[in-house]
């Protein structure tokens, strides 16, 4: 599908409410009627936005002079910010990491460390959940919501089943009331002209088909399987509130393109001349390079040849192209890509003057979003799990004790920078007696911190039980580190070349 108008207004995805306080056969139709009506209001915004990233970007002025000449130029502005988005806060799956071993939840049940590690193997190797995790974030990051559901298997290769779903196929409903309780989920297909639709509450599945209940089954989940993912608080897609700057960019740039191909096909103009006419025919013989504009003074003759050009200064919209391109990419906390031309700059500087601590200040905020996603389908997996029966996963496996509140999410950014500075914190921590599962979570030097310590655990244990044994304390500690606290300036006082050590 295709829009031939753009929305009057785009303001974020509108959320799905009813006034009903709980979904029963007797009213889901109703609620699934008028729901679903506003939910193709939001499909209508997010296929504009779909289109739109795609560079379907029609401009918004008529071109009134040389019409003929009207080069449409989209500046690709709106999948830029996209593809930075997606390669910075998705290109890594979120994991798994167990919480703190004094954790007041977890009294009176322990968690497991390898059943945890197992649960992440099963994730990325099984379900391969970076890739879904991708497909849902392109509708995240370019509408504003995403949508994935989870189910239980009917395959022994498989423990669970999670898809991910297309955002203009699913919705979910909620209460409108305090805290907007989720009431539905709803999936649907189109076929030969009619809608099917799956609805699930927390107890049962209806199918409708034709505004008619066809079906209802328990739901042996006893939660609602489909996740709505959330990118801010008001819905909106990544680039969504600077398209009337992406749009007056594009016009900038068409302009611009739309002047160098003018001034290669100039109108030529001639002053005080007459072209020659043919002797046969007594019409006049024109240039066909191009087109004339011919004009006569009517007094004293100046005859002139030239190209009638428009004061068009190149450097000055470059200019403004750039700066413009740079003003929406800072908006959207996109760090701009230059070649400094100066040195001396640290790394916290150049990060800040380029917008990478912006751009992960944005991660961190639209990461509380997508967390409470990411929580609720890991509950219902957890769920699914739990219902498998003992041929497919025996009863004694530790995967079925785990706990949503035993887990803990580990959202891996940019791991292979300033590593040098990230080991000397790690063995620092260590030597100090920290737990090393909350050091390696912390230094974010892993792309799977639970596995690096379910690794590791044995040997930093074993060494900070020898470093408290020792009666002794040497000037350096079995890490290889000087005895001190983290690196930092309190040394260079001293070391000065200055004489007077001011």
């Amino acid at each position: 599908m295709r829009l031939t108008m753009r929305p009057s207004e785009l303001l974020g995805r509108r959320k799905i409410l009813t006034d009903e306080k709980e979904i029963t056969e007797s009213n889901v139709v109703d609620v699934l009627r008028k729901s679903y009506e506003k939910h193709r209001l939001n499909v209508y915004d997010m296929q504009f936005l779909i289109d739109y990233e795609l560079g379907i970007q029609p401009l918004m002025r008529p071109k009134l002079i040389r019409p003929e000449i009207d080069i449409h130029v989209a500046s690709g502005v709106a999948n830029y910010i996209k593809e930075f988005k997606l390669d910075y806060n998705w290109s890594s799956p979120a994991l798994l990491v167990r919480k703190g071993n004094k954790d007041l939840l977890l009294e009176g049940h322990e968690a497991n460390d390898d059943a945890i590690s197992a649960l992440n193997s099963l994730l990325q190797n099984k379900e391969h959940i970076g890739a879904k995790d991708l497909i849902m974030a392109e509708f995240i990051e370019v509408t504003g919501i995403g949508h994935t559901m989870v189910d239980i298997s009917v395959d022994k290769d498989h423990l669970f089943n999670d898809y991910a779903l297309d955002s203009r196929y699913a919705f979910c409903v909620y209460h409108n009331g305090p805290g907007h309780k989720k009431l539905m989920g709803v999936t649907f297909v189109k076929r030969g002209g009619k809608i099917f639709f799956t609805c699930f509450t927390d107890k049962l599945r209806y199918e409708i088909s034709g505004w008619e209940i066809t079906k209802v089954v328990v739901n042996p989940l006893m939660m609602i399987p489909i996740v709505e993912y959330e990118r801010s608080v008001d819905r909106t897609g990544s680039f969504e509130r600077k398209i009337s700057e992406i749009d007056a960019l594009n016009i900038m740039m068409s302009d611009y393109t739309n002047d160098v191909s003018q001034r290669t096909q100039e109108i030529w103009w001639g002053n005080d001349i007459e072209f020659p006419k043919d002797q046969t025919t007594g019409e006049t013989i024109k240039p066909t390079s191009g087109q004339w504009v011919l004009t006569f003074s009517g007094g004293d003759k100046n005859p002139k040849i030239q190209p009638m050009s428009s004061a068009f200064t190149g450097s000055s919209t470059l200019n403004a192209i750039t700066a413009s391109r740079t003003r929406i990419l800072q908006d959207c906390k996109v760090p701009i890509q230059y070649e400094s031309s100066g040195g001396g700059s640290t790394g916290t500087a150049t990060d800040m003057s380029s917008g990478w601590s912006a751009a992960e200040l944005d991660a961190m905020r639209e990461q509380q979003m997508t967390e409470r996603g990411k929580r609720e389908e890991l509950e219902l997996i957890l769920r699914a799990i739990k219902l498998l029966p003992s041929s497919v996963l025996p009863e004694t496996s530790e995967l079925r004790n785990i706990e949503p509140t035993d887990v803990d999410f580990h959202f891996p950014r940019r791991r292979n920078y300033d590593m040098a500075t990230k080991a000397n914190f790690m063995a620092t921590l260590l030597a100090k007696g920290f737990n090393g599962r909350h050091v390696i979570k912390t230094a974010d030097a892993f792309e799977n911190a639970e596995q690096v310590w379910a690794d590791s655990k044995d040997m930093i244990e074993k060494i900070q039980e020898s470093i408290v044994s020792k009666e002794e304390s040497s000037t350096t500690d079995d890490l290889g580190l000087e005895n001190t606290s983290l690196q930092d300036n309190s040394d260079q006082l001293g070391n000065s070349p200055i004489a007077d050590k001011i």
